[in-house]
């Protein structure tokens, strides 16, 4: 079997269920080489496995850059447990991975899909994003995450699995390791060996999945908080998930205090904790729990309520003040006691807590107070330096990286996902792609007629609800393909055939049944062998009240192979009488 065959294979029984297992390759091949052989076999077998690495990276990301595969994971992931049916579960995974996607800073690969998702019936506290970028979240997470800011934590997690297209990433460097385990086997008895061999499947779990968990939750991170959330979710699910870890609430004590023996668990709490504070430019902290500080003093002790523990309170609360000395450049902009005050969601908890009047003033005082330290304190100062020029340094990679995927030789890899979702009838992908594929290549004739096709399809979609086509819809659809047609006819391109056959389509949906006879002919006399043209002229003509118009377009629809069942049934017996003779098209024509 050649590797491709292999990583399929693979694919097709493994990886579904988010795990990818290769066999070491290269090790019995130069286990009993010596002297110059061994170098030799070295230099092949590091060859061989820089190859294999990135052909096996290569096919997870060729077999994953396919709506159809995207469908069949969610398809699979569906039939292990079934759709949790609860529609407050539904509505809230929605709300946040839409605001994720829509407002979030992050950068999409060309070979990447829209991300889709399903809530999934399981009492497992657990969600994953498979390689096709299909996110599952199960049931028992959401249910368990009452806050939507912490839900946006784990969802942002998952995003950047499928953003940073790590599980492919991962698999290739599983390659390299196992390769090395083989160069460490040579002139080994079979102990070491069988050492080796331990020791590479707990580098390749240290060196690949657990770089990939943290990266997950360092951009993870600054996804949620660039989407608006509030940054004190992180720390709330890392808590959550180690929480899990012993599914014992008795445990929260000792997470706090760092104390906790699951290690891993207890650094991604710390890590997440860490950046809440970095991003309020550590003025603000969270002790013993429940316990609000800000440069020091003592804020607050929050409390249970809305559904959430007081510990969850302390870290919204806290978030909330982080988020409002990142976005607000003075304690002036808070607009204190006005209607604007912490108006945005993110702020609920911290609004709540300053509804006392008492607590409200000498929170504005220890706020003031803080400001004031990034001006007069040289270590404040110097903090706020270093952590807005890192952020900057963020953000510039992420701008550098979209420009990159938005190239115009990227527009092609998207509308073939456009086309792909509208053979689907998923319409509203497909639009999404089409938008992308335009955006990277404004000026392309076929890029712009590709959004025409995108409206026209959401129009259909309109219809099938309201039993009548959207105006706006349809004239965007009008507007983009006039625009590919200005395109197409100014740099003489006469691949117009498609453009002027869609245009009778969209006339038609908006109504303007004389204009889409119009371009129906157009398209007639540069392909006069297509029935569609012809359906359309005879539906025209009958909405005209063009009655014989209608039958001689029918019968000319059904010379060129086009469907009785097509014709309205008040014309089908004149049209089926004296059928038009291909001569008599020809003739017509000309």
């Amino acid at each position: 079997m050649d590797l491709r065959k292999k990583v399929m294979y693979t694919i097709s029984t493994g990886l579904l269920a988010g795990t990818l297992s290769l066999a070491p390759m290269g090790a019995s091949s130069v286990a009993e080489a010596g002297g110059w052989d061994i170098v030799g076999s070295i230099l092949g077998t590091v060859s061989q496995a820089t190859a294999e690495s990135e052909a096996v990276r290569y096919e997870i990301l060729r077999w994953s850059n396919s709506p159809k595969n995207q469908q069949s994971t969610l398809d699979s992931s569906i039939s292990k447990n079934g759709i949790d049916t609860d529609v407050e579960h539904n509505e809230r995974v929605s709300r946040v991975l839409n605001q994720l996607i829509d407002r979030g800073n992050y950068a999409m690969e060309p070979n990447s899909l829209p991300f889709r998702w399903r809530v999934i019936n399981s009492d497992e506290w657990n969600a994953g994003c498979y390689p096709t970028d299909y996110i599952e979240v199960n049931s028992a997470l959401v249910k368990d995450l009452t806050s939507d800011d912490a839900l946006a934590g784990v969802l942002a997690h998952e995003m950047i699995h499928g953003l940073h297209q790590h599980m492919a990433n991962d698999a290739a460097q599983q390659v390299l390791y196992q390769y090395g385990a083989g160069l460490l086997t040579m002139n080994a008895d079979y102990i070491q060996a069988t050492l080796s061999n331990y020791l590479t499947n707990y580098v390749t779990i240290k060196n690949t999945s657990n770089i990939s968990e943290a990266d997950a939750d360092e951009s993870g991170f600054y996804l949620l908080a660039s989407a608006g959330f509030n940054p004190g979710g992180f720390p709330i699910e890392t808590c959550r998930m180690a929480q899990m870890d012993k599914s014992n609430r008795g445990i929260l004590t000792e997470i706090f205090t760092g104390v906790y023996d699951h290690p891993a668990s207890q650094k991604r709490f710390n890590q997440a904790e860490q950046r809440m504070e970095e991003y309020g430019y550590n003025h603000v902290k969270v002790k013993n729990g429940n316990e609000v500080y800000i440069d020091g003093q003592y804020l607050m002790t929050a409390t249970e309520g809305n559904g959430l523990e007081d510990w969850e309170n302390a870290y919204l609360i806290a978030g909330g003040i982080s988020k409002g000395i990142h976005d607000y450049h003075s304690a002036y902009a808070w607009n204190f006691g006005s209607k604007d005050f912490l108006n945005d969601r993110a702020y609920d908890t911290l609004r709540d807590a300053l509804s006392n009047a008492e607590l409200a003033a000498k929170f504005q005082t220890m706020l003031e107070n803080a400001y004031s330290l990034d001006v007069t304190d040289k270590e404040h100062r110097n903090t706020k330096v270093k952590l807005k020029q890192a952020e900057k340094e963020r953000n510039d990679k992420i701008a550098a990286h979209k420009a990159e995927v938005m190239a115009p030789e990227n527009a092609g890899a998207y509308r073939a996902h456009c086309d792909s979702y509208l053979d689907m009838e998923l319409n509203k992908l497909a639009f999404k792609e089409a938008e992308k594929a335009l955006t990277a290549d404004p000026n392309s004739y076929i890029q712009n007629g590709n959004m025409a096709r995108a409206y026209s399809a959401l129009n259909d979609d309109y219809k099938e609800k309201h039993d009548s086509f959207n105006d706006e819809y349809s004239r965007k659809a009008i507007e983009f393909n006039e625009k590919a047609l200005n395109i197409a006819n100014s740099n003489s391109i006469n691949d117009t055939y498609w453009l002027y056959t869609n245009m009778a389509l969209y006339q038609q949906q908006a109504g303007n049944y004389t204009l889409s006879n119009e371009a129906a002919l157009t398209a007639i006399a540069m392909q006069p062998d297509k029935e569609k043209n012809y359906r359309r002229i005879g539906y025209n003509s009958l909405k005209l009240g063009d009655r014989e118009g209608a039958i001689k377009y029918y019968k000319m629809c059904l010379a060129h192979g086009g469907n009785l069942s097509s014709v309205p049934e008040e014309i089908v017996a004149e049209v089926q009488a004296n059928s038009t003779t291909i001569d008599d098209i020809i003739s017509d024509n000309e």
